[in-house]
């Protein structure tokens, strides 16, 4: 095999292989061999019919891509390992294979980049945590009251703060509904306000997120809504960026309501903060019981400040690393945040089409996909800068803390983590561990900075998915 690079860019290479004769031939008489034995010829034997014949049932061109594949299996591999290439990405062209004559097929290689991290021991971190101050605590205080209060049944009208019980009329209807004034809409709490047991209404419940909206040039049909064209907005996993679409000119959506009767109105009763409740709570009195509140509110502020500094860190290091980016890396991220952005439009009544013609509508499809491209090369460059930080710190996670962290996912799921580990299959247990070492290398390098403990909860693991880290590719594709 002779292999030469005949094109090199920084994140990309263009190589030739020839195969000679004998290799040619050999793989040939292999591939045959094979195909006798699988391929049934009436009036032979398994593995018995003549080359003549079997060639014939097979076709010549079938038999043709069949070595050519095989060839490049075996000598693209062998090939970018002599010319010291990482592709992460590649395809091959070239003519089928001829028996008696060499093969020379061409790779075009998307290529791992070659780049510097900075120092990052001269990398500060400024970030630091708040003290947790009397207006924590009394925020604290106030959502254990609440979550503790009990029901109690009024003969009034509806007034702030109450839970209502709202009983659905019509088709279908007869399901009892708690409706908490606190956690509840403005809009919806003003149209209950006032009433009484018995009073019947039609609640108007906003926007159809789901319906067409009409617009002044076109009274038909418009697909989409305001609320699933503001999908892509401020999310990482999806666009990362401001996606949001304007209202425009569009006319409004339809609105969706829904007729109840009120059946019960009750005031929340709060319990006192006091050594009563405290007992109820398994404190002695009420100190105990804040002193557990300041010391739970720390260790969360604590934990958020680490999160914090970390975050300080990779946007510091990312901010001084030049990564030129292979082609192939960014597109396979841009096909994953448009696939998070068409579940998230699925779970609103929406379509991806319907998206990108209300984008289009509104002049906003060259922003929004000029945005997907930036959080793609973003995401990209975030994941070779972390996985060079982790090369070069060595860190590595053994088989019980893997193991542990998959428990933990595993119950999170309530699955048994045996079994969850098989389902997942070993490719994403490869991909958890490296995350678990990207987490850990992260969580060292901070605690050495800012003097704290590092983090070894598995909680604080990043989710695992199989693309979540470029790997170089093991075999060349055809292109």
């Amino acid at each position: 095999m002779e292999a030469r690079i005949t094109e090199r860019h920084d994140t990309a290479a263009t190589l030739e292989v020839t195969v000679p004769v004998d290799v040619v031939d050999a793989t040939f008489e292999r591939v045959l061999g094979a195909l006798a034995r699988q391929v049934r010829v009436p009036g032979f034997r398994p593995g018995k019919a003549p080359r003549g014949v079997l060639i014939q049932k097979v076709g010549a061109e079938a038999l043709a891509e069949e070595v050519r594949e095989a060839i490049v299996d075996e000598h693209y591999p062998k090939a970018v390992r002599e010319l010291g290439l990482t592709p992460v990405h590649a395809h091959t062209h070239a003519e089928p294979p001829v028996a008696g004559t060499a093969f020379t097929f061409v790779v075009h290689a998307d290529l791992y980049p070659e780049f510097a991290l900075p120092d990052v021991d001269a990398i500060s971190i400024d970030a630091v945590g708040e003290p947790i101050g009397d207006a924590d605590v009394e925020a604290t205080v106030a959502r254990l009251r609440e979550d503790h209060a009990t029901l109690v049944p009024m003969e009034r009208p509806i007034e702030p703060g109450d839970v209502v019980f709202a009983e659905s009329q019509g088709e279908g209807g007869g399901q009892l509904m708690p409706i908490d004034l606190e956690r509840t809409e403005e809009h919806l709490v003003a149209q209950l306000l006032g009433k009484s047991v018995g009073d019947e209404l039609v609640l108007d419940l906003g926007e159809d997120p789901a319906a067409p909206a009409a617009s002044p040039e076109s009274p038909a049909d418009q697909p989409g809504s305001e609320e699933g064209a503001e999908t892509a907005e401020g999310d990482a996993e999806t666009a990362e960026g401001d996606a949001e679409t304007a209202e425009g000119d569009a006319g409004p959506a339809p609105r969706r309501s829904l007729t109840v009767k009120v059946a019960d109105v009750k005031a929340k009763e709060r319990p006192d903060a006091d050594d009563a409740f405290a007992a109820t709570l398994g404190f002695g009195n009420w100190a105990e019981v804040e002193a557990e509140i300041r010391r739970g509110l720390a260790v969360e502020r604590e934990r958020e400040t680490f999160r914090t500094q970390r975050d300080e860190l990779v946007e510091k290091l990312m901010g001084a690393t030049e990564v030129p980016l292979p082609g192939s890396l960014v597109r396979r991220r841009q096909g994953h945040l448009l696939e998070d952005l068409a579940g998230d439009l699925k779970r609103r009544g929406l379509t991806m089409e319907q998206y990108v013609e209300r984008l289009e509508q509104r002049g906003e499809r060259e922003s929004f996909e000029n945005e997907l491209r930036e959080a793609a090369e973003r995401g990209v460059k975030r994941d070779l800068v972390l996985e060079r930080l982790v090369e070069s710190r060595g860190i590595v996670v053994d088989d019980v803390e893997l193991d542990a962290a998959i428990r933990h996912a595993a119950l999170r799921e309530r699955k048994d983590p045996e079994r969850f580990k098989r389902d997942q299959g070993p490719d994403w247990v490869e991909n958890f561990r490296y995350l678990l070492a990207r987490d850990k290398t992260l969580d060292q390098i901070v605690s050495e900075k800012v003097g704290a403990p590092a983090a070894t909860a598995p909680e604080a693991t990043a989710d695992a998915t199989p693309d979540a880290t470029p790997a170089p590719a093991g075999e060349a594709s055809d292109g």
